[in-house]
């Protein structure tokens, strides 16, 4: 990329869970492929629920904003002017023109990125799950592991002390995990297989908020969310986008879900035949 700081205008794929800031209040990082150069960055930090609500976007939206390459030392990572950003368009696209957006990211498996990011930092990528040997999991926060119940923890602290504060969110009670395995299990890399990764994309949350509101009872609303995930979502060809974390450089979570009703296989093909 050119210059130290540049006004892009990036298609957005991800607005991950909101993460706490001491310095910025809360946060939401979000990744996105660039529409002239189609590069896909990690853009950060955008306080998301403080943008002007004409601004504030969604998945395959396309988004004005200008963007400095941060000290962060993975490659992708992008530092955000927030007072710059500006919503150009809303989505639009059909379902072969998103596949077509982000299929040039597919790795054959978490193991490819892993040693993709050994040699060149690489830190965010798409892997698709075997769909017939997938999982949806519920764990109550009580019950997750100790790093995931300080994320839930941190999440709602407010820190900034020159504007109003937020209303908190919700607070999670469950955190929401796929086990899964990498699809194309002859080329797949991976020496450790099932994976079991917390999902971090925001929809998941907002997903349980709304199904918390349409169902009577805990137990209800549990049960069509498993549903939703476990048996309808996976069938529209299901892929994860990938992430590092800047505090662990090497380790991949799951920070958003793609699906279609078009096979990015025969969006590939379609382009070899042309």
């Amino acid at each position: 990329m050119q210059g130290k700081h540049s006004t892009r205008r990036i298609r957005i794929l991800v607005k991950a869970f909101p993460q706490p800031s001491k310095k910025h209040e809360e946060t939401v990082c979000c990744a996105g492929i660039t529409e002239d150069t189609l590069e896909f960055l990690r853009l950060f930090p955008i306080r998301y629920r403080r943008l002007p609500k004409e601004d504030r976007f969604n998945r395959y939206d396309l988004v004005e904003m200008m963007i400095t390459k941060d000290s962060d030392h993975r490659p992708e990572s992008y530092r955000v002017d927030e007072g710059s950003i500006r919503l150009i368009q809303r989505s639009g696209l059909s379902d072969a023109n998103k596949v077509g957006l982000w299929r040039p990211y597919i790795a054959s498996s978490i193991g490819t990125l892993i040693e993709e990011n050994k040699i060149s930092k690489r830190s965010l990528g798409i892997i698709q799950p075997d769909p017939t040997n997938l999982r949806f999991m519920i764990k109550a926060v009580n019950e997750s592991s100790k790093e995931d119940r300080e994320v839930a923890e941190l999440v709602y602290q407010q820190a900034s002390l020159l504007e109003d504060p937020l209303k908190p969110l919700p607070k999670p009670a469950y955190g929401f995990y796929y086990q899964f395995t990498c699809a194309n299990p002859a080329i797949c890399t991976c020496k450790k297989n099932p994976h079991t990764h917390q999902i971090h994309d925001w929809e998941v949350q907002a997903a349980y908020l709304s199904y918390k509101r349409r169902y009577k009872t805990e137990e209800k609303m549990l049960e069509m969310m498993t549903q939703e995930y476990q048996q309808n979502i996976p069938t529209r060809n299901l892929h994860f986008v990938m992430g590092t974390m800047k505090a662990h450089p090497q380790t991949f979570i799951i920070i958003g879900l793609l699906r279609s009703g078009v096979d990015p296989e025969e969006i590939r093909k379609q382009g070899e035949l042309f």
